[in-house]
């Protein structure tokens, strides 16, 4: 009974936790202006004349009454008023003609506004010398006459040429006679138009004759459209300027640009897309040239501007669980002068936490060559030490890795590896020597708008590894999923659900034969936060081994209190099974608590605190953790 009630102690604190950032986030909404800074919810002063704007459009009977609310300058300053009369009739001119070109974006050419204050026109209105400390009452009188059509509509050539589009029927750009006649689709057909052309391979197509007239007595606008095609062009010299480290030679060779080929602009796009690519290029502006050459093919300069080539970095993190974390790296973005990339980086952890002998250290370099088959197609290779001292185990493994890695769009990216181990392992099955062999390959899809502070998108990895251990003459298959979703409340952002998901096994081993770096445990700041790093799963003779499977989930709440201040309530659960597919045997592990994020240039701040909800031996009272970043 008493542990009973603890528990339901416990859980009654967590359920606070969570709901205090709403509790705040729902008074902040209420706040008033402090110190001269506006809070969620606050009115803005008006200092000098106020005022209420009403609108009535005459027979509205297509939504224009919304498109005149949604477009004019006095509704959208009205809650922070005039400085006076004057400045008032003032905007209400600039607003005249701002609704004016709105109502013809709508196809009302014949549009008639009228603007009073008070009653009055804009004229009377500002000879009069009324109390500016009374509210002024502005009417938008709107008469948007007849919804203009489109009539006689022609799209011509100046020349008969081969080998042009196939059409110069102006429905196939997006016009057709009794349509509604909107400027816009005229001049989205007219681009439409000189695009088709550009597309056949006609680079200098140009407009030479537009007639747009709008007729008042029929309602109807005639449209007259004559391009000049130009001449055809194939690619003639591919010029590269503004490199200096990184070859010219391979910059045009790894772009999509072969002289001779016939013009196309998807190829200028690709271009731009398949240099971008390459880290040690920032920026790529693609410039066709004004006329052909003596060859005659249309010229090409590719301008480049290169990063500089060397950089270095470094990142810290902090948990109360699981110590201190430093992270320092250095880079080459042009190694040989192709784009060849270099990074070596070290990391020291689980400082602060049970002396020196405990601490964790990794230090590897790797090596990318890009465009080994392909611009999209890089080979790397990769060597690294680790030492590791989690809860259940010690470990001290060197591994290599030679493999490919490819862009497969701009959201899909894969890996394919060969990779040698060699780890000696000291956990609940005794002190082990493996000799590993795996081929490695992983598939990301990753639509998230900011990695550190991701709003909107979904991010996607999947991971499969088939080993075999020389030494022990073992195999097994390890594979994974995750899955990270973000959903905003408002337009503004300020609420944001994140929610992740992960599945992980292991299969075709016993337990004991699996290194325990390649076991499945839970716990720590980027799985079950409130518990210590890889502290969670099956045990053995009370040691925990790890297991063969898991299955996680985490749903955090991101709201925003200020522009730079933000809460987070979150909980994770996790269950680690002893079985290649889970069975929920074992215990479910939660935390749940809450978290902090200053918001900088470079990402969230983030602190997190941590309060574990499933009974383990040994357990902290919370977890606190703290670093650069959201959690996923």
């Amino acid at each position: 009974m008493l542990d009973a009630l603890k528990t339901a102690s416990v859980s009654r604190k967590a359920l606070l936790l969570c709901l205090l950032p709403l509790m705040l986030w729902t008074h902040a909404a209420e706040a008033v202006e402090v110190l001269g800074v506006r809070l969620f919810g606050a009115e803005p002063v008006v200092d000098g004349l106020t005022y209420e704007v009403t609108v009535d459009v005459a027979n509205d009977d297509s939504g224009l009454t919304a498109v005149v609310t949604d477009s004019s300058l006095l509704i959208e300053q009205q809650k922070t008023g005039s400085p006076d009369r004057p400045a008032l009739v003032s905007r209400a001119r600039a607003d005249a003609e701002r609704l004016a070109a709105v109502l013809q974006s709508e196809g009302r050419f014949g549009a008639q506004i009228r603007i009073e204050i008070d009653g009055k026109l804009l004229d009377d209105a500002l000879a009069d010398e009324g109390d500016d400390t009374t509210p002024a009452s502005v009417r938008i009188a709107v008469a948007p006459g007849p919804e203009f059509v489109f009539g006689l509509i022609s799209f011509s050539q100046s020349v008969d040429t081969p080998n042009g589009p196939s059409s110069l029927n102006p429905a196939d750009y997006g016009l057709s006679t009794g349509e509604p006649a909107r400027p816009a689709a005229i001049a989205a057909a007219i681009n439409r138009l000189v695009e088709a052309w550009r597309a056949a391979g006609y680079p200098f197509a140009q407009i030479v004759h537009r007639d747009i007239a709008a007729d008042h007595a029929t309602a109807e606008v005639r449209v007259d459209i004559r391009i000049a095609p130009g001449e055809p062009a194939v690619y003639g010299w591919i010029n590269v300027i503004g490199s200096q480290e990184l070859s010219s030679a391979k910059i045009a060779d790894m772009s999509a640009l072969e002289p001779g080929q016939p013009f196309k602009p998807t190829d200028l796009k690709r271009t731009r897309d398949r240099l971008r690519k390459f880290e040690s290029i920032e920026s790529v502006r693609v410039v066709e040239g004004d006329a052909l050459g003596p060859d005659g093919g249309i010229p090409i300069t590719l301008e480049v501007t290169e990063r500089k080539p060397r950089y270095f970095g470094g990142t810290a993190s902090v948990s109360t669980l699981d110590g201190a974390e430093l992270n320092a790296y250095w880079g080459h973005r042009n190694l040989f002068g192709e784009g060849e990339r270099l990074r070596i980086d070290a990391t020291i952890s689980n400082i602060g936490n049970e002396g020196f002998e405990r601490l964790q250290f990794s230090t590897g370099a790797t090596y990318a060559k890009p465009g080994m088959l392909d611009i999209d197609t890089d080979l790397f290779a990769e060597f690294r030490l680790e030492s590791e001292v989690p809860e259940s185990y010690e470990s001290f493994t060197g591994f290599a890795k030679l493999g490919l890695a490819r862009r497969f769009s701009p959201h899909l990216n894969g890996t394919v590896a060969a990779s040698v181990r060699q780890s000696r392992i000291d956990d609940a099955f005794g002190t082990n020597d493996y000799s590993l062999l795996s081929l490695p390959a992983d598939l990301v899809y990753d639509t998230r708008d900011n990695k550190m502070d991701a709003r909107r998108g979904v991010y996607s990895v999947s991971r499969l590894s088939p080993t075999f251990d020389v030494a022990g003459g073992n195999a097994y298959v390890a594979t994974g999923t995750q899955l990270a979703a973000y959903l905003s409340f408002d337009e503004m952002e300020r609420a944001i659900l994140a929610g992740r998901v992960a599945f992980e096994s292991v299969a075709g081993a016993s337990l004991a034969d699996v290194p325990a770096t390649d076991r499945i445990f839970a716990g720590g700041g980027g799985s079950v936060r409130g518990y210590e790093y890889r502290s969670l799963g099956p045990t053995v003779a009370g040691e925990v081994t790890g297991g063969l499977s898991l299955i996680s989930a985490s749903l955090e709440l991101r709201l925003k209190v200020t522009p730079a201040i933000g809460i987070v309530p979150f909980i994770d659960v996790a269950s680690v099974s002893n079985e290649s597919f889970p069975t929920f045997s074992g215990a479910a592990y939660v935390g749940a608590g809450v978290g902090l994020r200053y918001f900088t240039a470079l990402g969230p701040l983030r602190l997190d605190v941590a309060v574990p909800l499933t009974e383990k031996d040994g357990r902290d009272d919370f977890g606190m953790y703290v670093g650069l970043g959201q959690a996923f």
